[in-house]
């Protein structure tokens, strides 16, 4: 029992920290430079919508107002089958020469649509971008610098949260801040494996329509540009904006389609996986596939602790931590109660964090297990 206890607390140890201190010192012994430098590409910007009439008329203004040569700029904007205001504010743009609309009468998931706005598209760069993600003015020059050099096939923005009032942008944010610094040291390495759909360019070039049935349509460009030799970035200068989850429960929603989709991938990695680049391979299990197990870590931690409880010379740091588990069940459940009245969490949010993210990996499993999680997932609630 006690070699159960010190395997799941060593692999949660390095999953949330051992990880991070590897990779970066990776980072300062293999540092890979990008040969960035000022081009002007055809680019295709391409927005999915589903259901997004509060943010669409705003999201099409941000795409042509961005500083970017007209000529060389197009902007695609597909309507998946959305049942609200959405195909008539898109309407209202369909005299506009840069702009092209594509309207879908039925909902098929944001793979077909990205599938089909890429046919479509003319750019030697295609840009895809979430309804809800609104670029800084020089974000696209940004990102399409890091094409100029060769090696580099799919970069990624940085995506960050407004302040606003919801009670777990302090949680989100220092969760993005975390996730932005392994990105950061695996370009560093090399490549990185993690992307975010908000702002990922691609070269048009190795575009292959992505699988409809795919969960993860972002991670799915990110392996496909893997598997073909090219490098995948992190650029933090490109930003873009969006709003935090307006709360826990709509979190939860998004990391359980994330982990659906994980598991996805992970069943299929013989197809999917970049299988001839081996970083890639230890930051895929190391970065996603470890964090899929965090709750059967986490569960086997303290079951292992609780029943060494029982026995006698049992070590002081199994007792310590063993109540350090209660404290921390403790607090995420004052913080779930907080939020639940509207409470400031402060920083009791950060515990319910955690342990709602490890709840929303298992009911991610579970849904994809049972065939529940679907491409037509729903859609997180964010403040604005």
């Amino acid at each position: 029992m006690l070699s159960i206890f010190w395997l799941c607390l060593g692999l949660i140890c390095y999953v949330y920290i051992g990880y991070p201190i590897l990779i970066t010192a990776l980072a300062s012994v293999r540092q890979r430079r990008i040969d960035a430098a000022p081009i002007h590409p055809t680019v295709s910007l391409i927005v999915c919508a589903y259901n997004e009439e509060d943010i669409i008329g705003r999201k099409i203004e941000n795409s042509l107002s961005l500083n970017y040569p007209a000529h060389l700029l197009e902007v695609i904007v597909v309507n998946d089958g959305s049942t609200d205001r959405t195909s008539s504010i898109i309407s209202k743009y369909t005299d506009k020469p840069d702009i092209t609309i594509v309207h879908s009468p039925v909902r098929e998931g944001k793979a077909a649509a990205m599938n089909r706005a890429a046919a479509l598209a003319k750019g030697e760069i295609l840009i895809f971008s979430d309804a809800r993600a609104i670029y800084r003015a020089d974000s696209l020059k940004l990102l399409v610098r890091n094409f100029n050099d060769p090696e580099v096939g799919c970069v990624n923005g940085n995506r960050r949260l407004h302040k606003n009032r919801s009670p777990i942008f302090g949680s989100e944010k220092s969760y993005w801040g975390y996730e932005a610094y392994i990105k950061t040291k695996e370009t560093q390495c090399g490549s990185t494996v993690s992307v975010s759909g908000a702002m990922l360019a691609i070269r048009a070039s190795i575009f292959e329509p992505i699988p409809t049935n795919m969960i993860l349509d972002d991670a799915c460009l990110a392996m496909q540009t893997l598997r073909k030799g090219f490098r995948v970035i992190y650029d933090p200068a490109a930003l873009c904006f969006q709003s935090s989850a307006m709360s826990t429960r709509d979190e939860v929603l998004r990391r359980q389609r994330i982990t659906a989709g994980r598991f996805q991938m992970l069943l299929d990695a013989r197809a999917l996986w970049p299988w001839n680049d081996k970083l890639a391979i230890f930051e895929l299990v190391s970065h996603k596939v470890m964090r899929l197990f965090l709750p059967f870590f986490s569960a086997g931690v303290f079951l292992s602790s609780a029943g060494l409880m029982f026995l006698p010379d049992t070590p002081e740091i199994v007792i310590a931590l063993f109540w350090a588990q209660i404290a921390f069940g403790f607090l995420a459940v004052i913080g779930w109660i907080s939020e639940k009245f509207g409470w400031k969490v402060g920083l009791l949010g950060i515990w319910y964090y955690i342990a709602s993210g490890n709840f929303a990996s298992f009911r991610g499993l579970v849904r994809y297990s049972k065939g529940r999680q679907t491409v037509l997932w729903e859609k997180a609630r964010r403040t604005e």
